[in-house]
């Protein structure tokens, strides 16, 4: 490993990023020919090869796959200690990549980058939004310090909550349901899933959100009549306001209205119905940097739990 330098490994995250020697060149202000020789004496050092050549480019061998994670990782740790060096208790600098669930996204994303971009202006902040699935698979390869998540810690049948997956939870989120304004059940205060069952349902099935809803019927022994399913927060919204049927949801917005002006009602569901935790989630026993802890706290400030 003493042949093996912090530049090798950042050469090596930009191509693999980029999937090609030239691209990788071009973003590390090198030549081509230098970025190819450092990333050959790169896999000579360890014994490997990380990377499959081909004319389109460049693409991952299985260990290579193994060998960017930790390359992000030491990378990562090489910035923080750089950045650790030079700041100030007033202050904080570097870079922060934050992932959120797609769905969460605009209703809690905007709000707490305006208030942590404001307090702390030195952070270099981006975000990526996507799945459940793509973000924790971001978070296992180094591709993001924190990830905005809802916190399914229930079972489904589907192996429970990954162990390797720490959670801050910044704000708790009951569900409820969303009805077209001229419902029959739109006067009534509160709903049960009894008599909601028999009714033309709207599923929100973006994984796992589907799972979490359904088992709502499940512990309750009713059985839905799904009509439709989308994987769309707003479509959703668009279709009940269509008259089509009822939903269930657990993000809320200020407006009560579709993207054709179309108005919908929400009311609160009946029973000790399980609510949804949000929290910033990290990769479990891994030392959060001095950004990641501000970013949590602002989010705790801005949207959640007071502490």
């Amino acid at each position: 490993m003493s042949n093996v330098s912090l530049r090798q490994l950042e050469y090596l995250i930009a191509a693999a990023d980029t999937g090609s020697v030239t691209a990788a060149a071009a973003r590390v202000y090198l030549s081509q020919s230098a970025v190819s020789t450092a990333l050959a004496d790169l896999e000579e050092a360890l014994g490997v090869q990380i990377f499959i050549r081909h004319p389109r480019g460049l693409s991952l061998t299985n260990v290579g796959q193994q060998v960017l994670t930790d390359a992000r990782r030491l990378v990562s740790g090489m910035e923080d200690l750089r950045n650790s060096a030079r700041e100030s208790s007033e202050s904080l600098s570097g870079k922060l990549v934050v992932g959120c669930y797609s769905t969460l996204a605009p209703i809690l994303l905007p709000r707490i980058i305006a208030d942590f971009t404001k307090n702390h202006p030195g952070v270099d902040l981006s975000f990526i939004e996507g799945s459940h699935t793509q973000m924790e698979e971001q978070l296992r390869n180094g591709s993001l310090d924190l990830a905005i998540l809802y916190d399914y810690d229930y079972d489904f049948g589907k192996g429970g909550p990954s162990k390797d997956l720490a959670i801050n939870v910044v704000v708790s989120t009951p569900p409820y349901v969303i009805l077209p304004e001229r419902h029959e059940l739109a006067s009534r205060e509160a709903l049960s899933l009894k008599e909601l069952a028999p009714l033309p349902l709207i599923l929100f099935d973006l994984p796992p959100g589907g799972d979490y809803f359904l088992s709502f019927f499940t512990e309750e022994n009713l059985t839905p009549n799904i009509r439709y399913r989308t994987t769309s927060f707003e479509m959703v919204r668009a279709l009940v306001a269509r008259g089509l049927g009822y939903s269930i949801l657990s993000q809320r917005t200020n407006i009560n209205m579709s993207y054709e002006g179309l108005g919908f009602v929400t009311r609160p569901l009946t029973g000790a119905l399980p609510g949804l935790n949000v929290g910033a989630m990290h990769l479990h026993g891994v030392r959060l940097t001095r950004r990641a802890v501000a970013f949590i706290d602002q989010c705790r400030t801005s949207v959640g739990i007071r502490t």
